[in-house]
Formats: C-alpha cells, sequence, structure tokens
C-alpha cells in the first residue's frame, strides 16, 4: 500500500485550526481583561471574531465545502448578535459581554468539530507520488523484514 500524504483539504483544514486557536487564544485573554478594559475592547474583538470567520469562509468556498451556505448564516447571525451589543458593553455593561463571548465560543468551537468532520469526509488522503515513494521504503519496517 502507498504511503498517504495529506491532501490540499488536510492542509487547508490545519490552517483553518490553528487561525481558530490563536483566535480563541485572543478570546480568552480578553475574558480576563478586568471589566473597564474588556468593555473598551470589545469591538475589537468582534472585529477580530469577524475577520477570522470571513478567512474561514473563503477557505471553505475554495475547498467546495457543503455546509458553507449554513455556516454563513450562523456566522451572520452571531455577528449581528455581536455587533448589536457593541454599543451596551462599550457604555460599561461588561456581563453582557461576556455572556456574549462565552456564547460566540461555544459557538466557535461547534463550529471546529463540524468543519473538521466534513472537511474529513470530504476527500480522503492521496497516495503519495512513486517518487517519494522510493526513498520511503528503505527506512520502512517492511523493507527491513524483507532484508532479514
Amino acid at each position: 500500500m502507498a504511503p498517504l500524504l495529506p491532501s490540499a483539504n488536510h492542509t487547508a483544514a490545519a490552517a483553518l485550526r490553528r487561525a481558530r486557536k490563536f483566535l480563541f487564544v485572543r478570546l480568552q485573554r480578553h475574558a480576563t481583561l478586568p471589566d473597564a478594559e474588556f468593555s473598551a475592547a470589545f469591538e475589537s474583538v468582534v472585529v477580530a471574531i469577524e475577520a477570522g470567520l470571513a478567512h474561514e469562509e473563503a477557505v471553505m468556498e475554495t475547498l467546495g465545502f457543503d455546509g458553507l451556505h449554513e455556516r454563513r448564516a450562523a456566522n451572520a447571525l452571531l455577528l449581528a448578535s455581536l455587533h448589536r451589543i457593541v454599543t451596551q458593553v462599550e457604555a460599561g455593561d461588561a456581563a453582557l459581554g461576556r455572556a456574549a463571548l462565552a456564547a460566540a465560543c461555544d459557538l466557535l468551537s461547534i463550529h471546529r468539530l463540524t468543519t473538521d468532520l466534513a472537511l474529513v469526509r470530504a476527500r480522503p488522503l492521496v497516495a503519495a507520488p512513486a517518487h517519494l515513494r522510493a526513498g520511503w521504503a528503505a527506512g520502512s519496517l517492511a523493507a527491513r523484514k524483507r532484508k532479514i
């Protein structure tokens, strides 16, 4: 059996996971701020979420992601909700912002799982080209057993 290499989808899925991880780190860092700082910087977090989702949607579109229409609708609802409360949070309602941020993190976690599953199911690993397999055989366990 030929060794398997990641397809473009798996590489894209890894890039999406990495971008999502950086976004989560930012959101978690923001959640630990004192109320005044949290409220003052809330809009910048909403903008970061919006940019992250736009990037994710662009990659999904490139890959022909089946659930893109539904994902865009969910993203639009999330962003509309966040944009709607920016003024209140900036006015000092940090509790509202924290609740919204926690809900956004939960939704983004669900999105991460469904995206990974869909991308893995969409396109399997591809066989490595023959010129790459030739160099691997000498170091493989099967090759060593044949020499014995």
